[in-house]
């Protein structure tokens, strides 16, 4: 039976993945004077599972890396190594060359080994400063896991001088083992670090006796990505010279074994649980099993799984505390599972299907007697309720914190300010506010642009914020909230802040109008023009006049806007307001009507509606119809006129005016009449049609009519031509 593994090996590069993100996040939170041991744990677990993992799907290249990390690490939490800073700085960029060597193997390409050798003659280096005259365990367990290729640097080193001999005990299953040469090639493992005795093989799992220098650990690591933990049982029987155990009745009261003798006196000792045959029936079917042949009477293997079930793993006498996996931990992994992205976008689209099938029945509801038919009615509603219920429940399924871009930024400021020769810490507010993963990933680059240059434009070095009179460690802190129908994101530092007059003297420069009436405001986005930039020097990390007329495009592009507000020499804020939803499948609309044409606008985009008097409608020469709403002359726009369309109304004052707000603008936006608030779906005209300036998307009405959805941010433009 020939079994996929690539879903094997994509589940532990994302968990592989998820440790080394995690493990960088540790180790820029740790405090140095006094590290926390429940930190230090954690992050030579990370290190442990990754090494585990890679040498049981036989990637070498990262095996031997973090097993000198481990080595270093475990050192440290034992507290016999004392960290430094150039210790976390080498696990840094120990994580970032398992991150490309991950990325490797994930994409089947070939990294570069020069910066994995780099890396472990640093460890190395560093773990023989920390400890001098301590020698380095044996190698024994990484060089079975990493497929017999242990780091030269513990070649060398001889095995420690004691001995342990262990019962292990694990299950044994085609979904564990799906080939019969992956158990094979496990006990071969096994017998690499030591010697290996009574062997019991039986259905449903597997006993043996082991004498080896390795430790539980080391044994548990080998395991890790074959079982879990309440798979597998391992007693340590003692400290001595390997022995055998061959009559020991306790491991033949089972009476697993291959040889017919041993099974039928072992049958006779069982007592009436009738797990065995005769010896010719074991033949047939060893032959039948194509060489596994460890099997009993299907009826029995229920109770045989009772008897041999395994301890939990917290349960045996001689697991070292800091071995153990936390339960918060472990319960969380309960809880929580691995979905693609397309899973949850088909749901999304069912769930979309069926809130138009549910307006369809609301639609053909509104025309029966509400007498007649109470009890439907009040089904319908209630349909209607868990309906929506139901959208706002798969929807939240794709949002995610937006730590997920927030927690990249810690190693980036670090990294970048010593580069500079700067102080600088990250301040992180609101990272648990949510937002849909499509834009997750969209914000990601914006907000490097702008730390970046934060860090480099904004934070002064230490001895001028000294003469300035502020605190030599600079500020760039990261805010992010929810506000009514938006995401709000602030990248604030408290640097030097825009200088207007420069700015002012490059535009000129660049032949760029300009006056020095000009508002603040509109002084400042003109950093975001292509090719501007006040940079004296260029660098590596800026001056180029790339990156921040990408910002704005970018976030454009995803319908937000970029605003800046700024002091001279006090610090910069620049807010990066996003409207949502965006990406989802569903939304909330105004049903509005123009001539026998039925439109969307999205909720989210409106501020009111009117029905104005005529005096407070005004008409400006060569720029068409205004209206004063509380202080404020807005453009209005008539909507028949954007599509060619035959209104049943052609007075303002006599239909409605929509007050909306797109890329911080407000417009009239006048129609015949409001219709209904709907929730309506998203189809992609593009896909099925082809592109109409003004409209974002279409979707079905419960009538069966087609509306188009409007596009408010092109209909502003569109006031502005």
């Amino acid at each position: 039976m020939s079994i996929d593994m690539s879903q094997f090996y994509q589940v532990f590069f994302e968990e592989s993945a998820e440790h080394l993100a995690s493990m960088e996040s540790m180790l820029l939170a740790l405090d140095l004077d006094a590290p926390d041991p429940d930190q230090l744990n954690a992050i030579f677990r990370s290190a442990h599972s990754i090494k585990g993992g890679s040498g049981t799907f036989g990637f070498n290249d990262m095996t031997e890396v973090t097993h000198i990390l481990e080595t270093l690490l475990d050192g440290i939490r034992k507290n016999e190594i004392t960290i430094t800073a150039d210790m976390v700085d080498a696990f840094l960029q120990a994580g970032d060359v398992l991150k490309g060597l991950l990325e490797a193997h994930q994409n089947e390409t070939i990294a570069d080994p020069a910066a994995s050798l780099e890396i472990r003659a640093r460890l190395e280096q560093l773990t023989a400063k920390g400890s001098p005259g301590q020698k380095t365990k044996s190698g024994a367990a990484a060089s079975a896991t990493a497929g017999r290729a242990a780091p030269s640097a513990t070649a060398e080193v001889p095995p420690p001088s004691v001995q342990h001999t262990f019962q292990i005990k694990f299950a044994k299953s085609s979904a564990l083992f799906p080939k019969k040469t992956d158990l094979s090639n496990l006990l071969e493992d096994l017998s690499n670090l030591g010697k290996i005795e009574n062997q019991k093989i039986a259905a449903k799992s597997v006993t043996l006796s082991l004498t080896t220098y390795a430790s539980e650990t080391e044994l548990r690591d080998i395991f890790s990505f074959f079982l879990e933990p309440e798979q597998l049982t391992i007693t340590l029987l003692g400290d001595s010279a390997p022995a055998s155990n061959a009559g020991s009745e306790e491991d033949l009261g089972y009476g697993f074994f291959i040889e017919p003798e041993q099974i039928k006196a072992t049958s006779e000792d069982a007592q009436g649980y009738g797990f065995f045959v005769e010896p010719e029936a074991v033949k047939s079917e060893v032959e039948d099993a194509q060489g596994y042949g460890f099997f009993v009477d299907v009826e029995n293997q229920a109770q045989l799984a009772t008897l041999v079930s395994p301890t939990q793993p917290d349960e045996t006498p001689y697991r070292r505390a800091s071995d153990r996996v936390p339960v918060a931990a472990a319960a969380a992994a309960e809880t929580s599972i691995r979905v693609s992205v397309e899973k949850v976008d088909q749901m999304i689209n069912l769930v979309g299907e069926l809130v138009i099938t549910q307006s369809m029945l609301a639609e053909i509801a509104s025309h029966l007697d509400p007498i007649l038919n109470e009890s439907l009615i009040n089904g319908l509603a209630q349909l209607e309720l868990n309906t929506r219920e139901l959208q706002e429940a798969v929807m939240s399924v794709r949002m995610m914190p937006i730590n997920f871009v927030f927690s990249r930024f810690p190693r980036l400021v670090r990294d970048l300010a010593g580069k500079l020769d700067k102080k600088v810490q990250l301040k992180m507010v609101g990272e648990g506010t949510e937002l849909d993963k499509g834009l997750i990933e969209k914000i990601s680059d914006p907000l490097t642009h702008l730390v970046r240059n934060s860090l480099d434009h904004g934070i002064e070095m230490p001895d001028e914020r000294i003469a300035k009179g502020k605190d030599p460690q600079g500020t760039i802190t990261l805010r992010a909230a929810h506000q009514g129908g938006n995401i709000v994101i602030e990248v604030i530092d408290d640097g030097a802040g825009l200088n207007r007059e420069r700015i002012l003297a490059k535009a000129r420069e660049k032949g760029i109008p300009v006056s020095d009436s000009m508002s603040d405001a509109d002084v400042w986005q003109m950093i975001f023009a292509p090719g501007f930039s006040t940079a004296a020097v260029i660098t590596d990390v800026s001056g180029r006049g790339v990156g921040m007329d990408v910002v704005k495009k970018n976030i454009e592009g995803i319908g937000g806007r970029v605003e800046i507000a700024s002091r001279q020499g006090e610090g910069s804020t620049i807010t990066i307001t996003i409207r949502l939803p965006l990406t989802l499948a569903i939304l909330d609309g105004l049903s509005i009507a123009v001539g026998d044409q039925i439109y969307i606008v999205p909720l989210s985009f409106i501020i009111e509606s009117l029905q104005p008097n005529a005096a407070e409608i005004k008409e400006i020469s060569g720029q068409g119809q205004v209206i004063h709403v509380r202080g404020e002359y807005l453009p209005v726009i008539a909507l028949h006129q954007v599509f060619n369309i035959t209104p049943k109304v052609t007075n303002p004052a006599e239909g409605i005016l929509v007050l909306l707000e797109a890329e911080g603008k407000k417009v009239a936006l006048f129609v015949d009449d409001l219709v209904g608030q709907h929730q309506v779906v998203i189809k992609s005209l593009e896909t099925n049609y082809r592109k109409v300036v003004g409209v974002s998307g279409a979707t079905i009405m419960g009538d069966g009519r087609v509306a188009m959805i409007m596009d408010v941010g092109a209909l502003v433009k569109f006031a502005q031509a």
